[in-house]
């Protein structure tokens, strides 16, 4: 007998998000998730007839994403593009000519019973926020940075893919270490 899953799949815990550099060959541990969204910017497109609306539709035209939680500094430094080139060993700096490389995020998501994963993956991101260093003395938690990127659309023009892990077992492996879009598509 399969996974007994709730059918509505309540999503209730996100973890174990993991980045991708175009140009690495594995991903990395992105950091501890506190927050994770994502939002589709859409166009309504409308079918009018003799003056009234008959028809509306919704097209998809590109996606967002904001992570709020602690991200593994090599990481972080990367995302932002926060690098040594031309300064001395051991200092970094960010600036004008800062550029974020381009990467893809990895998750697993959970239900309040935790019957089953849902994988997600967002193959083509960028960040698109600018560094903010909040810190305040005497606080019962550690802030947490947020980050917002943008997702791309891939080749299989694509912005975000899930599945959950005991329908895609043969996916699962890879998911993490190196998403692959192509590996998404059916053969055929």
């Amino acid at each position: 007998m399969g996974v007994q899953r709730d059918t509505q799949f309540s999503l209730y815990k996100i973890t174990n998000m993991h980045i991708l550099f175009a140009g690495d060959e594995e991903s990395k541990k992105f950091g501890c998730t506190g927050e994770f969204t994502i939002e589709s910017e859409v166009k309504k497109v409308v079918k009018n007839c003799e003056g009234v609306e008959k028809e509306a539709r919704a097209k998809v035209e590109s996606a967002k994403a904001k992570f709020v939680g602690h991200v593994e500094k090599d990481v972080l430094r990367k995302v932002y593009g926060i690098d040594t080139k031309g300064l001395k060993p051991g200092v970094y700096a960010y600036g004008v000519d800062s550029l974020g490389g381009k990467f893809s995020l990895t998750a697993e998501c959970y239900d309040l019973f935790e019957t089953d994963k849902l994988l997600i993956a967002m193959p083509v991101c960028s960040v698109t926020s600018g560094i903010e260093i909040s810190i305040k003395n005497g606080e019962d938690t550690v802030a947490e940075i947020e980050l917002e990127f943008s997702l791309g659309a891939d080749e299989n023009s694509k912005f975000y893919y899930e599945g959950f892990a005991s329908e895609i077992s043969t996916l699962t492996e890879n998911w993490h270490k190196k998403f692959d879009p192509k590996a998404m598509v059916q053969a055929g």
